[in-house]
């Protein structure tokens, strides 16, 4: 992406773009509305594209348009949300009509706010030799300042760097105050507004006093350029003749506010978008964008692209039933030329269990009759959703693999619940006893070795909690291992409940789940769904065999390869 230089001279000046005919090689194989939206250049345009109806390819021969009827490629600025996108889309383009694509500017918002920051920075008084802080750098100062502020002490309970990190800049990027992030989402946490907004603070005059900002920084100070300094305005508007934007469902405020700065008063801008599919509301997208655009520019011409190439109709009839019921939407109704009459199936089932047996047997059937795994997908609103079905797949030995989130049995707060529960029905589980021990209060993992071989060789758990209680020294030190020891003696006069060994064991850890993990409401709605899990258990070793179940890790003819997920989770400690 090319930005302007103190002493640029603006892109050339083009005549008015040509008139498309029949022969047009641009506008090709389109529809007569990605033609429409393609084919429209001056002013602004406003282009609704339904899902699977080649938002896409619209995009690319609108660019391929543009050159061909004499825009200069230099005066194309493409947005979107990833750099890849936007080198592919310009690549096609240019390809189609044998263009040079590399004078055709194109990448992420935050590529944009970097360039033109490093080239007119000192206008909202940047060095632009600033230096931007990565995800990694950003927590380190956070630990920092929290250390400074004597937050981060034992036994404090203050918010994780990552969190406080997150928080902040869900603050920036919704361009709210922090007390409403916290009012929204970590209601647990408003006791600590001031802490935090000290902190807001202070990082702030930490990244000025050295030259730094972070990603959202970006964002900020390329909208406080934009808006101080008519003589970058002028210059940007003159470079950047034609601005497109991808994805615009999914753009935050200050997305939303640079994309309305850069029109100018040409007002070439095309965004596309749906209001359908805006999923990253947690990210600070707002899909009311889309309204507020076509609200600020009255005039745009409105395209709505509603000829799907994915589906068969009777799905879309069902997705369109669903659209028809949205408060606030452009009305579309989806349509299609592929055939197919099978109609989608809705089958209600009266809990997670029934859902996870009914899934997991009709994928066995599909299976049998000859349908390729790798030709079956599950999809889930939440990670979480999945762990039913994942025992059931386990329990009937198919193979799967996870995307997203990570295995129910990978995620540190149910391991740690299950390893004094995996302890009492079998004592001999070094690797649980040691995990358990861990848990306690003042028990590094030197002690816990120490207290592990102290212990060793018990074969039953009641003998083991009373070895336990005749260790970790005197006084206090001792006092640490007698909660452990307590919930090891309950746990093995019910070995029969798994729902109240369960329960026991919760109760156990919820205090710990809340000292080490800042997103414990979350967590702690998995601990109910292993708890629902365990009811449909008669004892306490079955439940934990079935949830120990590891998936094939070769491939099987036909078959998709088995592979742990791997994906970090977001409290303190592993997984």
């Amino acid at each position: 992406m090319a930005a302007p230089r103190r002493g640029d001279a603006p892109a050339p000046t083009a005549a008015a773009p040509s008139a498309p005919t029949d022969d047009t090689p641009s506008l090709r194989g389109l529809n007569p509305a990605q033609r429409a939206a393609a084919a429209t250049l001056e002013g602004p345009v406003l282009a609704i594209a339904g899902a699977g109806t080649g938002k896409t390819r619209t995009l690319v021969h609108r660019l391929a348009r543009l050159v061909e009827a004499g825009v200069p490629p230099e005066s194309i600025l493409l947005l979107t949300f990833t750099r890849r996108a936007a080198e592919e889309m310009i690549g096609r383009a240019m390809q189609m009509i044998g263009g040079a694509h590399g004078r055709v500017s194109g990448g992420t918002f935050h590529s944009f706010g970097n360039l033109m920051l490093r080239r007119c920075g000192r206008t909202v008084g940047l060095d632009g030799r600033f230096t931007v802080l990565d995800q990694a750098d950003t927590f380190e100062v956070m630990s920092n300042l929290r250390a400074d502020l004597g937050l981060g002490e034992r036994g404090r309970g203050f918010p994780r760097r990552e969190t406080i990190a997150a928080i902040l800049s869900k603050a920036v990027n919704h361009q709210v105050s922090v007390k409403e992030i916290l009012k929204r989402e970590y209601q647990h946490l408003l006791g600590d507004e001031q802490h935090l907004a000290t902190i807001a603070e202070r990082y702030r005059a930490y990244k000025a006093a050295r030259r730094l900002v972070d990603f959202d920084d970006l964002l900020v100070l390329l909208i406080r350029l934009l808006r101080e300094s008519a003589e970058v305005r002028r210059h940007v508007h003159e470079r950047y003749r034609y601005v497109m934007v991808d994805e615009y469902q999914d753009t935050n405020a200050l997305q939303a506010e640079i994309t309305r700065l850069l029109a100018g008063a040409q007002r070439n801008l095309m965004v596309v978008g749906d209001d359908a599919q805006s999923i990253y509301a947690f990210r600070g997208a707002c899909f009311r964008n889309l309204f507020d655009f076509h609200r600020e520019f009255k005039d745009a011409r409105l395209v709505t692209l509603e000829e799907n190439y994915r589906s068969t109709q009777p799905v879309l009839d069902v997705a369109n039933a669903l659209m028809q019921q949205m408060s606030q939407s452009f009305r579309k109704r989806l349509r299609t030329e592929r055939g197919g009459e099978e109609m989608p199936l809705l089958v209600e089932a009266t809990d997670e269990q029934e859902q996870a047996t009914w899934v997991a047997a009709e994928i066995g059937r599909l299976r049998a009759a000859g349908t390729p795994l790798t030709d079956i997908a599950v999809l889930f609103r939440a990670s979480y959703h999945a762990f039913p079905l994942e025992l059931e797949l386990g329990r009937l030995k198919i193979p799967y693999v996870k995307y997203g989130g990570f295995r129910f049995m990978e995620a540190a707060h149910i391991k740690d619940v299950l390893a004094p529960l995996r302890v009492v029905a079998n004592p001999g589980d070094d690797l649980s006893l040691g995990r358990a021990l861990l848990l306690c209060e003042g028990i590094g993992r030197a002690g816990a070795r120490r207290i592990q071989a102290a212990v060793a060789g018990r074969t039953d758990a009641v003998e083991l909690a009373a070895a336990l209680r005749g260790q970790g020294g005197r006084g206090k030190a001792k006092e640490r291992l007698q909660p452990l020891a307590r919930l090891l003696e309950r746990l093995a006069a019910v070995p029969e409940s798994p729902s109240e060994c369960i329960r026991l064991a919760v109760d156990y850890y919820l205090p710990i789940l809340k000292e080490r993990f800042d997103d414990w409401p979350k967590r702690q709605r998995d601990l109910e769904q292993l708890a629902a899990i365990g009811r449909r258990y008669q004892s306490l070793e079955p439940l934990l065999t079935d949830l120990a179940i590891d998936p094939p890790t070769t491939a099987t003819t036909g078959e998709t390869l088995v592979v742990p997920d791997g994906a970090p989770a977001g409290g303190r400690g592993s997984k």
